[in-house]
């Protein structure tokens, strides 16, 4: 521009300007000026108008947009976040979902805009000559670059950008600002003490501007939360507290002061704090206003709060319109209040209406059907309590502690609902079957009405026919599921409806527009019957005699309901002796037992078990009758000897864990047949304790030795299916789902080359002496200078295997086979060769005929 200034001072330059045409003067003019313009744009001049005009195309119109941009991306955030008000809020709303924050690409669109604006302005404005920025709006920009990557929880690219102001900028305006968004990278980034020396020594030593100062300290206020220094968080927060002006944040800020209080069992400053925000009133989100009130009841001790006082105060705040969003913890809380105070009835509602209101918070929703579990847990009321447990463990979506110990009490109802189910179907059964004719027919009349009633709607719930349903699973497989019916939909009710519909429309067409169009279906020239009242509810499951004749007259089946029953009623005492500590259940259950001609294998267990229970409730009459009993009638049982010496289980050799151990010894000798004897005989006289499952197990695994993997994996599903929630049971599940993975395929192949073979003699168990037999061969195979491994193997109950190991060939095996006929007692005995792997098809599917057969 100078040089463009000094030509025209030239005189000719002069005198041949003012000559020209005005407008070849004006071309001139601009075409200068847009040079000098140009000379302006370049980074590499520091002239005064060359900063400037970077300064300002930088800030005006890049840098302002990316600011704009990651406000409303902080907005998006703010609105997206769920608040989780079951534990500390956390100061800034920000859910961290990334692992290690190392990742390069942007997620967020708003986040992504505002980085390319800061990068753009960086790379077209800076002005970095010589180790200095002269353009003083570039560290502006990586403040921005640094913030959009934070927020995008890119944290560790984040840190760089900020690290890089501190290093090129140290005397940025923000200086500060950077220096709180780097220690907050490092606080995400785990760097928890870093960030809080970095934050106190900056309070501390710079005179910082009260917004800074508010970011400052809530930032110090949550690295204390973070490394769970709660105590030392409640100064800082307090001055952030005081020195904002967004009162927003500061209602958040004094509900974690509360927080952070109430975490310190310092309750008069967590209900002063709690008081702020009421006084803040509308200034401040209502969300934080409302959950303040709930927390003021909470603690006063809803058991000390004035009960009519307190009923009104909930019954306001659920019938004032503008908290219709924050229903469900109102009811949720006013639930809470009733059951403390024993108004179950009450909390039920309570819990139902918090429910109804749909909560998005899942931990609220899990805790509504958690709450409601308990209360008809303790009731005893095992299958709805079941059934709200289940619903709890679905919305409990984190695996913590208190999942574990939910999941633990569902688990242990599961025995209970199906003992229930069985004794309550059962007492139903054998109720009918000593009932009188009238007494049958007015049951059944009385179940035909309320099906009929049913009926009467389309819409109705289906239910289905539930004790004829019963007889059916009786007379088939005795197994509900295996019918694959519902109780809400089976072939029955699918009849009823479609009988219904027929009725109402007639026999018309499936095609559009049905219920509209005549000619779509049949209504023209439909030939509908005229149905009467009497012709309505002729099908058999209208008719009382149907069900009578499905009632069993037959002794056997009678006996195995009522055995069946007494199991059922013998499982729930034991269970709620054992687990669920219900001492008065449990001794009604077994007492019912003994009252209804069970099975003799459980009236000793009975009678011992109500002697423990009647021990434990001092009930000492009762306790003396049966302890008096068993001594008395069973003088010779361990039941007597554990009375007589408490110590007596645990000295006893044959305690269950003695015998138990005596028949694991057996097993791992390969006395299968000793195994299954024991175990079955042990499994009948423990009936209902803990060792049978062990038993049981045991008796599978020999059941695998001695009849082959067919009868394996089904041994294994009935333990698994039988004792469902013991350890073996779930040990059993896990052989069962794996089994066919774990085991080769029944399939005789061809040895390769590499295969080694055996030599395999029958020996029947009638005939020969195997450890004799063992010690002719070893001594021959020693004479002839041979090392070979011999072994005896069971194979079934009838014979064992006698087995040459380590062969490199079949021809070797039978070269063998013809040099041992030198010892006598072999010649008549049959043998044949096999690989190592056919011999394990042979022993896993107990197969030996089949694969003799492929080799004639």
């Amino acid at each position: 521009m100078q040089l463009i200034i000094i030509l025209l001072k030239r005189s000719y330059i002069k005198a041949h300007f003012s000559l020209m045409p005005k407008n070849y003067r004006f071309h001139i003019i601009v075409t200068l000026l847009i040079v000098s313009v140009l000379a302006s744009c370049s980074r590499k001049k520091d002239k005064f108008l060359n900063r400037n005009f970077h300064a300002m195309g930088s800030y005006y119109n890049i840098i302002y947009n990316g600011n704009l941009a990651l406000s409303e991306g902080q907005e998006q955030l703010a609105a997206s976040y769920k608040e989780n008000y079951w534990d500390i809020l956390p100061i800034e709303r920000l859910e961290i979902t990334t692992v290690d924050g190392v990742r390069t690409e942007a997620k967020n669109e708003k986040f992504k805009r505002a980085e390319e604006k800061a990068t753009k302005a960086i790379q077209k404005h800076s002005m970095y000559m010589g180790g200095k920025e002269y353009n003083p709006q570039i560290d502006e920009a990586f403040l921005l670059l640094g913030k959009s990557r934070y927020f995008d929880q890119r944290f560790i690219p984040a840190k760089d950008a900020l690290s890089f102001i501190l290093t090129h900028y140290p005397k940025s305006s923000t200086i500060n600002e950077v220096e709180i968004w780097l220690q907050k990278t490092n606080l995400r980034l785990g760097y928890y003490q870093e960030a809080i020396d970095n934050l106190i020594n900056l309070i501390d030593t710079k005179n910082l501007e009260p917004e800074i100062s508010v970011l400052a300290n809530s930032t110090l206020a949550e690295a204390y939360i973070i490394a769970e220094n709660l105590s030392a968080a409640i100064t800082p927060l307090t001055t952030a507290i005081q020195l904002t002006k967004n009162n927003n944040f500061k209602g958040r800020m004094l509900y974690v002061k509360s927080q952070l209080f109430q975490q310190l069992e310092e309750t008069d400053s967590a209900y002063a704090s709690l008081n702020q925000i009421i006084e803040l009133n509308r200034k401040t989100p209502r969300d934080y206003r409302i959950h303040s009130f709930l927390e003021q009841k909470k603690l006063k001790d809803y058991t000390k709060v004035h009960f009519d006082s307190t009923v009104l105060f909930f019954q306001d705040l659920s019938e004032n319109r503008e908290n219709r969003p924050y229903l469900d913890f109102i009811f949720y809380e006013e639930a809470q209040f009733f059951r403390a105070n024993d108004s179950l009835k009450q909390a039920i509602i309570s819990y139902n209406k918090s429910l109804k209101e749909n909560p998005q918070d899942r931990y609220l929703k899990a805790q509504d059907y958690k709450e409601l579990g308990d209360i008809y847990f303790n009731r005893a009321n095992y299958i709805t309590a079941g059934k709200y447990y289940d619903s709890t463990l679905v919305n409990l979506t984190k695996r913590t502690r208190e999942k574990l110990r939910i999941k633990k009490k569902r688990e242990n109802l599961v025995d209970v609902i199906k003992f229930e189910g069985i004794a309550k179907t059962n007492d139903s059964i054998l109720w009918l079957v000593n009932a009188n004719k009238k007494q049958r027919i007015d049951y059944f009349e009385t179940y035909i009405d309320s099906l009929k009633a049913e009926a009467e709607s389309v819409f109705a719930s289906e239910d289905a026919i539930q004790l004829g349903s019963d007889f059916k699973r009786r007379e088939s497989s005795r197994s509900s599921a295996s019918s694959g019916s519902s109780s809400f939909y089976n072939e029955k009710s699918k009849k009823r409806s479609f009988e219904k519909f027929k009725e109402t429309w007639g026999n018309i067409k499936l095609t559009d527009n049905w219920r509209t169009n005549p000619q779509s279906g049949s209504f023209a020239s439909k030939d509908v019957t005229e149905t009467t009242e009497e012709d309505k509810f002729t099908a058999p499951e209208f008719q009382v005699e149907t069900y009578i004749a499905q009632i069993p007259t037959k002794k056997a089946m009678i006996d195995s309901i009522n055995d069946e029953r007494n199991f059922a009623y013998y499982q729930l005492g034991i269970i709620y002796k054992e687990k669920f500590k219900r001492l008065d259940l449990a001794s009604a259950k077994l007492e019912a037992v003994l009252q209804q001609q069970p099975e003799e294998r459980l009236v000793l267990p009975s009678k011992y078990y109500l002697y423990k229970i009647y021990q434990e409730t001092g009930q000492s009459a009762l306790k003396e009758k049966w302890k008096n009993d068993i001594l008395n009638n069973y003088p010779e049982s361990n039941y007597a000897k554990i009375i007589r010496n408490p110590k007596a289980l645990l000295e006893d050799e044959n305690s269950p864990s003695s015998l138990y151990y005596k028949t694991y010894k057996q097993f791992e000798s390969g006395q299968f047949k000793a195994v299954l004897e024991n175990s079955n005989r042990y499994s009948a006289q423990f009936t209902g304790t803990s060792i049978v499952p062990k038993f049981e197990l045991l008796k599978a695994k020999a059941i695998g030795r001695t009849q082959g993997l067919k009868a394996y994996k089904t041994a294994l599903n009935y333990v698994a299916l039988t004792f469902p929630q013991s350890e073996e049971g779930k040990y059993a599940q896990q052989l069962y789902n794996t089994v066919d993975q774990n085991f080769i395929k029944n399939k005789f192949e061809k040895p390769d080359e590499d295969a080694t073979f055996k030599l395999v003699y029958e020996l029947q168990e009638q005939n020969h002496n195997s450890e004799k037999l063992k010690e002719l061969i070893n001594k021959f195979l020693i004479e002839e200078g041979l090392n070979f491994k011999v072994t005896v193997e069971f194979y079934t109950d009838q014979i064992d295997f006698l087995i040459i190991h380590g062969l490199n060939s079949k021809l070797g095996a039978e070269g063998l086979a013809k040099k041992l006929k030198q010892v006598e007692e072999l010649l008549s005995i049959k043998y044949f060769t096999a690989s190592s792997n056919n011999y394990k098809v042979i022993q896993i599917y107990k197969n030996k005929n089949e694969y003799l057969e492929t080799q004639s």
